[in-house]
Parts: structure tokens; C-alpha cells; sequence
């Protein structure tokens, strides 16, 4: 038996050499720009997790689904590790997870062009949303884009693989089993998307191996 973890379509086209009418039909969810920073910078008044709403809450889906256009009114999320853990990095210093969703590969994109102007914009937001200083405090920065999700296995670069809607959802979403001895794991298969739903679809793959 073999079991595969990547990306269910890739997955087929790249090692099957396949793509099934299962996969052919499938649509896929956002993807987003991650902003990785160890920092200088403190801020007393966040949590470990922080959602920041923009003001245009529905108009952000419209722009990141619909037109395939980035957020012109930002929704982001800014995960501060740091804060319930100092360990994580050197005294006085701190950890920062930015990431702000943007439209997968099928938007045409180009993020060798966008992605440099996209960060400063990034950074502007964050200094607008109240994280003063936040630009002046980067002391090491990794970011990673739609493109580099892309090169790194993902489908369309989109990290959390085919969107999940109704169609798309459990028993709907692409099979685990391929010929007699061939199981698929991960969000691109059923049930879906989410840590939960993950370990699940483990857990079919183990037994569609031990019966």
C-alpha cells in the first residue's frame, strides 16, 4: 500500500500522471501572503492570535473570490507566539505571524512583480491598524506568496487547497482510495479542510489499508 500526502491534485497529475473528472471539477479557495518576523517591536495590548476586520467585511470576499483582485480594505490576521511563550525567541525580542489572504494563481497574478510593492503595503496596513513601529522593529523577515505556495506542492498556490464548499465537502471531495492499493491523506480529500477533518482523513486512509 501507498500512502500520499500532497496536495491531492498534485498528487495525481505529478505521481499518477492522472486527473480524474473528481479533480478536473475542482474549484480552489483563496490562497494568502505570509509575513514571518522576528522583531524588536512589542505591543502591550494583543493577544496571541489577533483578527483585524477591515471595514468592507463582505466586499473583501467579492474582491479575493469574484474579481480576483487583492484587498483594497485589508482583513488580516497577526499571530504573536511570543506572547504566551518568550522562549521562542531571545530576550527582548519577539515573534510575529502576518498573513493576509489574497486570490490563488487563477487570478493571474504576477508575484515576482507584486510581491516586493505588496509588502510595503502590508506593512503600511499593520502601521495603520495601530502596530506603530512595526516596520522599523524587523529585524529577520521570511515571506511567502501564492507563487511560492505553488512551488512548494500546493494547487494553484493555494494552502488550503480546494475551496470548501457544499459541493466540495465531504463525501463531495475527491476520493482517498486510487486503484486497489493507493490512499490519499490530507485536506484535498474527504472530508476536507480544518486540523479535525485532516486527521480524519488519516485516519480513513489507515483503514482503507487494515480494512
Amino acid at each position: 500500500a501507498v500512502v500520499l500526502n500532497p496536495d491531492l491534485p498534485v498528487a495525481y497529475r505529478d505521481l499518477l500522471g492522472r486527473e480524474p473528472w473528481s479533480v478536473r471539477r475542482l474549484s480552489y479557495s483563496p490562497s494568502c501572503y505570509l509575513l514571518l518576523a522576528g522583531s524588536s517591536a512589542q505591543y502591550s495590548q494583543i493577544a496571541h492570535h489577533n483578527i483585524h476586520f477591515g471595514r468592507s467585511w463582505r466586499n473583501v470576499f467579492t474582491e479575493l473570490i469574484d474579481q480576483g483582485r487583492l484587498m483594497s480594505d485589508p482583513s488580516l490576521l497577526v499571530t504573536n507566539p511570543t506572547r504566551s511563550d518568550p522562549s521562542l525567541a531571545p530576550d527582548g525580542r519577539q515573534i510575529y505571524y502576518v498573513l493576509f489572504p489574497t486570490p490563488n494563481l487563477d487570478a493571474g497574478i504576477d508575484w515576482d512583480q507584486v510581491g516586493p510593492r505588496y509588502r510595503d503595503q502590508v506593512l503600511r496596513t499593520l502601521e495603520d491598524r495601530g502596530y506603530v513601529g512595526f516596520a522599523d522593529g524587523i529585524e529577520v523577515e521570511h515571506i511567502t506568496t501564492p507563487a511560492d505556495w505553488a512551488a512548494r506542492g500546493m494547487e494553484r498556490g493555494a494552502p488550503f487547497a480546494a475551496a470548501h464548499s457544499f459541493g466540495q465537502t465531504g463525501p463531495f471531495r475527491p476520493g482517498n482510495l486510487w486503484g486497489e492499493n493507493v490512499v490519499f491523506t490530507g485536506s484535498g480529500t474527504q472530508p476536507g479542510v480544518g486540523v479535525p477533518m485532516v486527521l480524519i482523513s488519516g485516519r480513513l486512509a489507515a483503514e482503507r489499508i487494515t480494512g
